[in-house]
Formats: structure tokens, sequence, C-alpha cells
């Protein structure tokens, strides 16, 4: 796809995109919930079902 439409983020936005979103995902991905779900990725990975970038 050529076409798409990119916002383009200066160092200073990416910075601050990061920071906001880390603790929260962090929070997830130590949940249950989230631990369950990492779990399932990471066996579809495994077995070749997921696509890796």
């Amino acid at each position: 796809m050529e076409n798409q439409n990119r916002s383009v983020l200066s160092d200073e936005e990416l910075d601050a995109l990061a920071q906001s979103l880390l603790p929260v995902m962090r929070e997830f991905f130590s949940s249950e919930r989230g631990k369950k779900i990492w779990a399932e990725q990471l066996e579809k990975i495994q077995q070749g079902k997921e696509d890796v970038a």
C-alpha cells in the first residue's frame, strides 16, 4: 500500500507518546488478562500462524 496517510511525529511527540503509553502497557501485561493474551500470542507465533514483523 503505497498511498497510506501517514502522520509525521517529531522526536518530542514520539517521546511524549511513549512516556504516556509505557506505564499503561506495563500494567496491562502484568495483569492476568494481559499475561493470558501474551501467552496466546507467543503460542501463535511459535506455531507459525502469525507473521512476525
